[in-house]
Protein backbone atom coordinates (compact mmCIF):
# COMPACT_ATOMS: atom_id res chain seq x y z
CA UNK A 1 0.00 0.00 0.00
CA UNK A 2 1.37 3.22 -0.94
CA UNK A 3 1.22 6.22 2.45
CA UNK A 4 1.29 9.64 1.18
CA UNK A 5 4.13 10.83 3.40
CA UNK A 6 6.06 9.22 1.12
CA UNK A 7 5.79 12.75 -0.79
CA UNK A 8 7.81 15.30 1.41
CA UNK A 9 6.71 17.91 -1.35
CA UNK A 10 3.28 17.46 -0.86
CA UNK A 11 1.79 21.00 0.56
CA UNK A 12 0.61 21.05 4.18
CA UNK A 13 -3.26 22.11 3.66
CA UNK A 14 -3.45 19.18 0.80
CA UNK A 15 -2.26 16.73 3.70
CA UNK A 16 -4.30 17.68 6.04
CA UNK A 17 -7.16 17.23 3.73
CA UNK A 18 -5.62 13.68 3.61
CA UNK A 19 -5.68 12.99 6.80
CA UNK A 20 -9.06 14.43 7.74
CA UNK A 21 -11.02 13.35 10.64
CA UNK A 22 -13.63 13.42 8.75
CA UNK A 23 -15.18 9.67 7.31
CA UNK A 24 -17.24 8.31 4.98
CA UNK A 25 -20.18 10.41 3.79
CA UNK A 26 -18.97 13.35 4.97
CA UNK A 27 -15.49 13.58 3.45
CA UNK A 28 -17.18 12.05 -0.14
CA UNK A 29 -19.09 15.19 0.17
CA UNK A 30 -17.17 18.18 1.67
CA UNK A 31 -13.43 16.64 1.18
CA UNK A 32 -13.24 15.17 -1.96
CA UNK A 33 -13.99 17.64 -4.39
CA UNK A 34 -11.45 20.28 -2.83
CA UNK A 35 -9.08 17.83 -2.38
CA UNK A 36 -9.51 16.66 -6.32
CA UNK A 37 -8.51 19.96 -7.13
CA UNK A 38 -6.14 20.95 -5.06
CA UNK A 39 -4.58 17.70 -6.34
CA UNK A 40 -4.88 18.47 -10.17
CA UNK A 41 -3.78 21.82 -9.50
CA UNK A 42 -0.37 20.67 -7.65
CA UNK A 43 0.44 18.39 -10.79
CA UNK A 44 0.03 20.64 -13.57
CA UNK A 45 -2.99 18.93 -14.88
CA UNK A 46 -5.07 20.35 -17.44
CA UNK A 47 -8.83 19.00 -16.32
CA UNK A 48 -10.16 15.91 -14.28
CA UNK A 49 -12.81 14.13 -12.93
CA UNK A 50 -14.10 11.51 -10.65
CA UNK A 51 -17.24 9.15 -11.45
CA UNK A 52 -18.53 7.15 -8.18
CA UNK A 53 -20.67 4.92 -8.73
CA UNK A 54 -24.18 5.97 -6.18
CA UNK A 55 -24.24 3.51 -2.97
CA UNK A 56 -26.17 -0.02 -3.88
CA UNK A 57 -27.88 1.04 -7.05
CA UNK A 58 -26.78 0.30 -10.52
CA UNK A 59 -25.76 4.14 -11.46
CA UNK A 60 -22.60 6.31 -11.47
CA UNK A 61 -22.48 10.16 -10.93
CA UNK A 62 -20.00 13.19 -11.05
CA UNK A 63 -18.59 13.28 -7.69
CA UNK A 64 -16.05 16.14 -8.03
CA UNK A 65 -14.54 18.19 -11.32
CA UNK A 66 -11.60 20.08 -12.20
CA UNK A 67 -10.46 22.23 -15.33
CA UNK A 68 -13.72 21.91 -17.77
CA UNK A 69 -15.29 25.31 -17.13
CA UNK A 70 -18.67 26.38 -17.06
CA UNK A 71 -19.10 24.25 -20.50
CA UNK A 72 -18.49 21.07 -18.89
CA UNK A 73 -17.57 17.69 -20.51
CA UNK A 74 -18.78 14.74 -20.96
CA UNK A 75 -16.74 11.08 -21.78
CA UNK A 76 -18.52 9.35 -24.56
CA UNK A 77 -15.83 6.40 -25.21
CA UNK A 78 -16.25 5.63 -21.56
CA UNK A 79 -19.99 4.80 -21.87
CA UNK A 80 -20.96 1.99 -19.48
CA UNK A 81 -20.82 -1.13 -22.32
CA UNK A 82 -18.16 0.05 -23.86
CA UNK A 83 -15.01 -1.67 -24.93
CA UNK A 84 -12.64 1.03 -23.04
CA UNK A 85 -15.37 1.26 -19.99
CA UNK A 86 -15.20 -2.33 -19.38
CA UNK A 87 -11.11 -2.53 -20.14
CA UNK A 88 -11.17 -0.03 -17.33
CA UNK A 89 -13.28 -1.42 -14.88
CA UNK A 90 -11.57 -4.65 -14.99
CA UNK A 91 -7.89 -3.01 -15.02
CA UNK A 92 -5.48 -2.92 -12.24
CA UNK A 93 -3.05 -0.65 -13.56
CA UNK A 94 -4.54 2.74 -14.87
CA UNK A 95 -5.28 3.24 -18.59
CA UNK A 96 -4.75 5.32 -20.92
CA UNK A 97 -6.69 7.34 -23.57
CA UNK A 98 -4.37 9.23 -26.66
CA UNK A 99 -5.83 12.28 -27.61
CA UNK A 100 -4.95 11.10 -31.32
CA UNK A 101 -7.57 8.14 -30.57
CA UNK A 102 -10.10 9.69 -28.39
CA UNK A 103 -12.48 12.88 -28.30
CA UNK A 104 -10.67 14.33 -25.15
CA UNK A 105 -11.75 17.83 -23.55
CA UNK A 106 -7.95 19.09 -24.16
CA UNK A 107 -6.91 20.04 -27.87
CA UNK A 108 -3.40 18.82 -27.39
CA UNK A 109 -3.49 16.56 -24.16
CA UNK A 110 -3.44 12.92 -23.18
CA UNK A 111 -5.61 11.16 -20.40
CA UNK A 112 -4.32 8.46 -18.14
CA UNK A 113 -7.66 6.70 -15.89
CA UNK A 114 -7.78 4.50 -12.52
CA UNK A 115 -10.57 2.78 -11.91
CA UNK A 116 -11.99 2.84 -8.11
CA UNK A 117 -12.56 -0.12 -6.30
CA UNK A 118 -14.17 -1.06 -2.85
CA UNK A 119 -15.17 -4.40 -2.97
CA UNK A 120 -16.08 -4.11 -6.58
CA UNK A 121 -15.38 -1.97 -9.39
CA UNK A 122 -17.12 1.42 -8.16
CA UNK A 123 -15.97 3.93 -10.10
CA UNK A 124 -13.03 5.90 -12.17
CA UNK A 125 -10.84 9.21 -11.77
CA UNK A 126 -9.59 10.63 -15.14
CA UNK A 127 -7.31 13.34 -15.64
CA UNK A 128 -5.84 14.77 -18.76
CA UNK A 129 -1.87 16.42 -19.13
CA UNK A 130 0.08 17.20 -22.05
CA UNK A 131 3.05 15.78 -20.64
CA UNK A 132 3.35 11.72 -19.45
CA UNK A 133 2.44 12.14 -15.76
CA UNK A 134 5.38 11.48 -13.20
CA UNK A 135 5.52 8.06 -11.37
CA UNK A 136 4.60 10.71 -8.18
CA UNK A 137 1.35 11.79 -9.89
CA UNK A 138 0.59 8.25 -10.94
CA UNK A 139 1.27 7.43 -7.33
CA UNK A 140 -0.49 9.83 -6.13
CA UNK A 141 -3.44 9.32 -7.61
CA UNK A 142 -3.63 5.47 -7.03
CA UNK A 143 -3.56 6.48 -3.48
CA UNK A 144 -6.59 8.91 -3.82
CA UNK A 145 -8.60 6.40 -5.66
CA UNK A 146 -7.74 3.86 -2.78
CA UNK A 147 -8.81 6.28 -0.27
CA UNK A 148 -12.47 6.80 -2.22
CA UNK A 149 -12.99 3.23 -2.19
CA UNK A 150 -12.31 2.63 1.84
CA UNK A 151 -14.66 5.95 2.26
CA UNK A 152 -17.24 5.05 -0.32
CA UNK A 153 -17.72 1.68 1.43
CA UNK A 154 -18.31 3.00 5.33
CA UNK A 155 -21.63 2.71 6.50
CA UNK A 156 -24.24 6.02 7.03
CA UNK A 157 -24.69 7.31 10.70
CA UNK A 158 -27.35 5.18 12.73
CA UNK A 159 -29.90 7.87 13.38
CA UNK A 160 -30.90 7.43 9.79
CA UNK A 161 -33.45 4.85 8.94
CA UNK A 162 -32.84 2.32 6.28
CA UNK A 163 -36.01 1.10 5.11
CA UNK A 164 -37.13 -2.89 4.33
CA UNK A 165 -38.10 -3.66 0.60
CA UNK A 166 -39.65 -6.79 1.71
CA UNK A 167 -42.51 -5.25 4.27
CA UNK A 168 -46.05 -5.16 2.55
CA UNK A 169 -46.73 -2.97 -0.22
CA UNK A 170 -47.88 0.48 0.63
CA UNK A 171 -51.78 -0.54 -0.72
CA UNK A 172 -51.86 -3.34 1.86
CA UNK A 173 -51.16 -1.09 4.77
CA UNK A 174 -54.12 1.17 2.74
CA UNK A 175 -56.08 -1.11 2.63
CA UNK A 176 -56.70 -2.49 6.33
CA UNK A 177 -58.02 1.19 6.90
CA UNK A 178 -61.32 0.56 4.31
CA UNK A 179 -63.14 -0.58 6.98
CA UNK A 180 -66.54 -2.15 4.21
CA UNK A 181 -63.59 -3.67 2.29
CA UNK A 182 -63.63 -7.30 3.15
CA UNK A 183 -67.91 -7.35 2.67
CA UNK A 184 -67.43 -5.78 -0.68
CA UNK A 185 -64.79 -8.97 -1.47
CA UNK A 186 -67.05 -11.29 0.24
CA UNK A 187 -70.33 -10.09 -2.07
CA UNK A 188 -67.93 -9.72 -5.17
CA UNK A 189 -68.38 -13.20 -6.72
CA UNK A 190 -72.53 -12.87 -6.11
CA UNK A 191 -73.10 -9.52 -7.34
CA UNK A 192 -69.78 -9.58 -9.83
CA UNK A 193 -69.98 -5.61 -9.13
CA UNK A 194 -67.94 -2.98 -6.69
CA UNK A 195 -68.41 0.64 -6.93
CA UNK A 196 -65.03 2.25 -4.85
CA UNK A 197 -65.44 5.98 -4.16
CA UNK A 198 -62.70 8.24 -2.85
CA UNK A 199 -60.59 11.38 -3.23
CA UNK A 200 -58.63 12.30 -5.54
CA UNK A 201 -55.15 10.02 -5.94
CA UNK A 202 -56.73 8.05 -3.51
CA UNK A 203 -55.71 4.77 -5.38
CA UNK A 204 -59.79 3.24 -6.78
CA UNK A 205 -58.18 1.87 -9.67
CA UNK A 206 -55.41 0.44 -8.09
CA UNK A 207 -58.05 -1.28 -5.76
CA UNK A 208 -59.78 -2.41 -8.61
CA UNK A 209 -57.29 -4.00 -10.36
CA UNK A 210 -56.06 -5.65 -6.85
CA UNK A 211 -59.48 -7.30 -6.31
CA UNK A 212 -59.44 -8.41 -10.01
CA UNK A 213 -56.27 -10.25 -9.42
CA UNK A 214 -57.27 -11.64 -5.99
CA UNK A 215 -60.70 -12.94 -7.33
CA UNK A 216 -59.91 -13.38 -11.52
CA UNK A 217 -56.23 -13.77 -11.63
CA UNK A 218 -56.64 -15.64 -14.93
CA UNK A 219 -59.40 -13.46 -16.54
CA UNK A 220 -58.86 -10.36 -18.79
CA UNK A 221 -59.27 -6.63 -17.38
CA UNK A 222 -60.18 -3.72 -19.48
CA UNK A 223 -60.04 0.14 -18.11
CA UNK A 224 -61.78 2.77 -19.53
CA UNK A 225 -60.98 6.37 -18.64
CA UNK A 226 -63.30 8.34 -20.97
CA UNK A 227 -66.86 6.87 -22.99
CA UNK A 228 -68.30 8.43 -26.23
CA UNK A 229 -70.60 11.21 -25.32
CA UNK A 230 -72.68 10.02 -28.68
CA UNK A 231 -75.11 7.57 -27.39
CA UNK A 232 -75.65 5.80 -29.91
CA UNK A 233 -71.31 5.09 -30.27
CA UNK A 234 -71.37 4.60 -26.59
CA UNK A 235 -73.98 1.95 -26.48
CA UNK A 236 -71.76 0.20 -29.70
CA UNK A 237 -68.37 0.77 -27.50
CA UNK A 238 -70.24 -1.05 -24.31
CA UNK A 239 -71.23 -3.99 -26.24
CA UNK A 240 -67.44 -4.54 -27.62
CA UNK A 241 -66.12 -3.78 -24.66
CA UNK A 242 -68.26 -6.37 -22.63
CA UNK A 243 -67.45 -9.11 -25.61
CA UNK A 244 -63.69 -8.02 -24.83
CA UNK A 245 -63.76 -9.26 -20.87
CA UNK A 246 -66.78 -11.68 -21.01
CA UNK A 247 -65.52 -13.94 -17.92
CA UNK A 248 -63.09 -11.07 -17.03
CA UNK A 249 -63.84 -7.13 -15.41
CA UNK A 250 -64.71 -3.64 -17.19
CA UNK A 251 -63.42 -1.04 -15.01
CA UNK A 252 -65.36 2.81 -15.22
CA UNK A 253 -63.48 5.45 -13.75
CA UNK A 254 -64.70 9.14 -14.01
CA UNK A 255 -68.58 7.58 -13.68
CA UNK A 256 -69.53 10.89 -12.16
CA UNK A 257 -69.10 12.46 -15.37
CA UNK A 258 -71.96 10.27 -17.00
CA UNK A 259 -74.69 12.55 -18.52
CA UNK A 260 -78.32 11.11 -17.61
CA UNK A 261 -78.31 9.58 -21.33
CA UNK A 262 -74.71 7.57 -20.83
CA UNK A 263 -76.11 6.53 -17.39
CA UNK A 264 -79.11 4.88 -18.76
CA UNK A 265 -77.40 3.07 -21.48
CA UNK A 266 -75.09 1.85 -18.41
CA UNK A 267 -77.57 0.68 -16.63
CA UNK A 268 -79.74 -1.43 -19.31
CA UNK A 269 -76.86 -2.55 -20.53
CA UNK A 270 -75.70 -4.14 -17.15
CA UNK A 271 -79.53 -5.16 -16.32
CA UNK A 272 -80.06 -6.10 -19.41
CA UNK A 273 -77.24 -7.96 -21.47
CA UNK A 274 -76.03 -11.26 -21.00
CA UNK A 275 -72.59 -10.11 -19.98
CA UNK A 276 -70.80 -12.66 -17.77
CA UNK A 277 -67.93 -10.62 -16.60
CA UNK A 278 -67.49 -8.65 -13.73
CA UNK A 279 -67.85 -4.31 -13.08
CA UNK A 280 -66.20 -1.95 -11.39
CA UNK A 281 -67.40 1.47 -11.09
CA UNK A 282 -65.11 4.45 -9.75
CA UNK A 283 -65.77 7.96 -8.64
CA UNK A 284 -65.40 10.86 -6.53
CA UNK A 285 -67.08 10.44 -2.61
CA UNK A 286 -69.54 13.13 -3.62
CA UNK A 287 -71.62 13.24 -7.01
CA UNK A 288 -72.81 16.78 -7.90
CA UNK A 289 -74.49 15.20 -11.19
CA UNK A 290 -77.99 14.59 -11.01
CA UNK A 291 -78.21 10.42 -10.88
CA UNK A 292 -81.01 8.33 -12.25
CA UNK A 293 -82.91 6.05 -9.31
CA UNK A 294 -81.44 3.14 -11.41
CA UNK A 295 -77.81 4.27 -11.73
CA UNK A 296 -77.55 5.15 -8.43
CA UNK A 297 -78.96 1.71 -7.12
CA UNK A 298 -76.26 0.03 -8.96
CA UNK A 299 -73.64 2.81 -7.34
CA UNK A 300 -75.18 1.83 -3.55
CA UNK A 301 -75.31 -2.34 -4.67
CA UNK A 302 -72.21 -3.08 -3.64
CA UNK A 303 -69.48 0.23 -2.32
CA UNK A 304 -66.70 0.76 -1.04
CA UNK A 305 -65.58 4.17 0.19
CA UNK A 306 -61.57 5.22 0.22
CA UNK A 307 -60.72 7.72 3.05
CA UNK A 308 -57.95 10.28 2.50
CA UNK A 309 -54.34 9.68 3.78
CA UNK A 310 -54.51 13.03 6.12
CA UNK A 311 -57.33 11.48 7.87
CA UNK A 312 -55.80 8.24 8.28
CA UNK A 313 -53.49 7.66 11.85
CA UNK A 314 -50.23 8.60 11.67
CA UNK A 315 -49.08 4.98 12.43
CA UNK A 316 -50.67 3.64 9.67
CA UNK A 317 -49.42 6.63 7.65
CA UNK A 318 -45.98 6.36 8.36
CA UNK A 319 -45.97 2.50 7.36
CA UNK A 320 -47.25 3.92 3.91
CA UNK A 321 -44.66 6.38 4.01
CA UNK A 322 -42.09 3.76 4.47
CA UNK A 323 -43.16 0.73 2.24
CA UNK A 324 -44.00 3.24 -0.61
CA UNK A 325 -39.83 4.94 -0.24
CA UNK A 326 -39.09 1.42 -0.04
CA UNK A 327 -41.28 0.43 -3.16
CA UNK A 328 -39.81 3.87 -5.48
CA UNK A 329 -35.88 3.39 -4.44
CA UNK A 330 -36.66 -0.51 -5.70
CA UNK A 331 -38.20 1.16 -9.19
CA UNK A 332 -35.35 3.36 -9.62
CA UNK A 333 -32.86 0.99 -8.65
CA UNK A 334 -31.47 3.08 -5.81
CA UNK A 335 -32.14 0.32 -3.06
CA UNK A 336 -29.97 1.34 -0.92
CA UNK A 337 -30.94 4.68 0.16
CA UNK A 338 -31.92 6.20 3.54
CA UNK A 339 -34.82 8.56 4.58
CA UNK A 340 -33.80 11.42 6.79
CA UNK A 341 -36.14 10.91 9.71
CA UNK A 342 -36.81 15.34 9.30
CA UNK A 343 -37.79 13.76 5.88
CA UNK A 344 -39.92 11.44 7.42
CA UNK A 345 -41.14 13.65 10.08
CA UNK A 346 -42.08 16.13 6.97
CA UNK A 347 -44.04 13.48 4.65
CA UNK A 348 -46.35 12.90 7.85
CA UNK A 349 -47.48 16.59 8.55
CA UNK A 350 -47.41 17.48 4.85
CA UNK A 351 -51.44 17.47 3.35
CA UNK A 352 -51.78 16.01 0.12
CA UNK A 353 -55.14 16.89 -1.90
CA UNK A 354 -53.88 14.47 -4.57
CA UNK A 355 -53.36 11.84 -1.80
CA UNK A 356 -51.69 8.67 -3.63
CA UNK A 357 -50.21 10.51 -6.24
CA UNK A 358 -48.88 13.33 -4.50
CA UNK A 359 -47.13 11.37 -1.54
CA UNK A 360 -45.70 9.08 -4.64
CA UNK A 361 -44.57 12.36 -6.50
CA UNK A 362 -42.91 14.21 -3.64
CA UNK A 363 -40.72 10.84 -2.56
CA UNK A 364 -40.13 10.29 -6.15
CA UNK A 365 -38.49 13.57 -6.78
CA UNK A 366 -36.17 12.77 -3.89
CA UNK A 367 -35.18 9.81 -4.83
CA UNK A 368 -34.36 11.15 -9.03
CA UNK A 369 -32.69 14.65 -7.39
CA UNK A 370 -30.92 13.20 -4.20
CA UNK A 371 -27.28 12.92 -5.07
CA UNK A 372 -26.40 11.50 -1.82
CA UNK A 373 -27.36 8.44 -0.04
CA UNK A 374 -29.79 10.25 2.23
CA UNK A 375 -32.92 12.18 0.88
CA UNK A 376 -33.76 14.62 2.89
CA UNK A 377 -36.16 17.33 3.09
CA UNK A 378 -35.21 19.43 0.48
CA UNK A 379 -35.02 16.55 -1.84
CA UNK A 380 -38.64 16.10 -1.37
CA UNK A 381 -39.53 19.40 -3.03
CA UNK A 382 -43.21 19.11 -1.15
CA UNK A 383 -44.34 22.98 -2.30
CA UNK A 384 -43.79 22.40 -6.22
CA UNK A 385 -47.09 22.56 -8.09
CA UNK A 386 -48.66 19.54 -9.04
CA UNK A 387 -45.98 17.34 -11.40
CA UNK A 388 -46.57 13.76 -12.50
CA UNK A 389 -43.58 12.55 -12.36
CA UNK A 390 -44.56 8.60 -11.95
CA UNK A 391 -44.98 6.98 -15.26
CA UNK A 392 -48.27 6.06 -15.63
CA UNK A 393 -49.71 2.25 -15.85
CA UNK A 394 -49.75 0.10 -18.64
CA UNK A 395 -53.60 0.37 -18.91
CA UNK A 396 -53.60 4.37 -19.07
CA UNK A 397 -53.87 5.47 -22.64
CA UNK A 398 -53.02 8.98 -21.76
CA UNK A 399 -49.88 9.41 -23.87
CA UNK A 400 -49.15 12.80 -23.16
CA UNK A 401 -48.85 12.66 -19.51
CA UNK A 402 -46.65 9.43 -19.95
CA UNK A 403 -44.41 11.15 -22.48
CA UNK A 404 -44.22 13.78 -19.86
CA UNK A 405 -43.60 12.07 -16.61
CA UNK A 406 -40.78 9.95 -18.65
CA UNK A 407 -39.26 13.16 -19.84
CA UNK A 408 -39.26 14.44 -16.23
CA UNK A 409 -37.54 11.34 -14.56
CA UNK A 410 -35.03 11.41 -17.25
CA UNK A 411 -34.34 15.16 -16.58
CA UNK A 412 -34.57 15.03 -13.27
CA UNK A 413 -31.39 11.80 -13.12
CA UNK A 414 -29.53 14.32 -15.17
CA UNK A 415 -29.52 16.89 -12.82
CA UNK A 416 -28.27 14.61 -10.42
CA UNK A 417 -25.79 13.03 -12.04
CA UNK A 418 -24.68 16.59 -13.50
CA UNK A 419 -25.23 18.21 -10.25
CA UNK A 420 -27.24 20.42 -12.36
CA UNK A 421 -24.64 21.47 -15.18
CA UNK A 422 -27.25 22.58 -18.33
CA UNK A 423 -24.70 21.30 -20.93
CA UNK A 424 -23.07 18.35 -19.66
CA UNK A 425 -27.27 17.48 -19.15
CA UNK A 426 -27.91 17.99 -22.36
CA UNK A 427 -25.41 16.32 -24.20
CA UNK A 428 -26.07 13.13 -22.19
CA UNK A 429 -29.53 13.62 -22.69
CA UNK A 430 -28.82 13.35 -26.39
CA UNK A 431 -30.44 17.13 -27.09
CA UNK A 432 -29.27 20.44 -27.12
CA UNK A 433 -29.06 23.28 -24.69
CA UNK A 434 -31.48 25.26 -25.46
CA UNK A 435 -33.84 22.24 -25.95
CA UNK A 436 -33.32 21.16 -22.46
CA UNK A 437 -34.16 24.62 -20.93
CA UNK A 438 -37.05 25.07 -23.33
CA UNK A 439 -38.38 21.43 -21.77
CA UNK A 440 -37.50 21.95 -17.70
CA UNK A 441 -39.84 25.43 -18.24
CA UNK A 442 -42.18 23.70 -20.14
CA UNK A 443 -42.40 20.69 -17.30
CA UNK A 444 -41.88 22.32 -14.58
CA UNK A 445 -38.58 22.14 -13.51
CA UNK A 446 -37.06 25.74 -13.62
Amino acid sequence: MIKFKQFHSMPQHTASLFASNQTGKEWMESILPSLWAELCTEFGLSCGVVVIKADDEDSFYESASFGYGEDGFYYTFLNRGSAEWDKLMSSREPVFFSGKEFPLFGKTTNAMSIRVVAEESIGFLLVESEEFPSFQTVALLSLFAEKIGKEWGKKFPTFLKKLNTETHSSHHHFREEIPNLASAIENFNSKRLVSIFGPPGSGKKTLAKWIHNTQLPEAPILVVESVPEHFGKFEKAIMEWGKETESGSLVFSNVHSFSLGQQQILADWWSKSEFGGSLFLLGPTEFGEELLPEFQQILRNNSVFLPALSFLPKPSLRRIIQSTFAELCLQQNRSGLLLSEAAEKILLSNVYSENFVGLRNAILSGILTCRTQIVDIPDLNLNRNRMDIEIPDTEDLDLRRGIEALERQKILLAMRIFSGNQIRMAKALGISRGSLQYKMKQLGLM
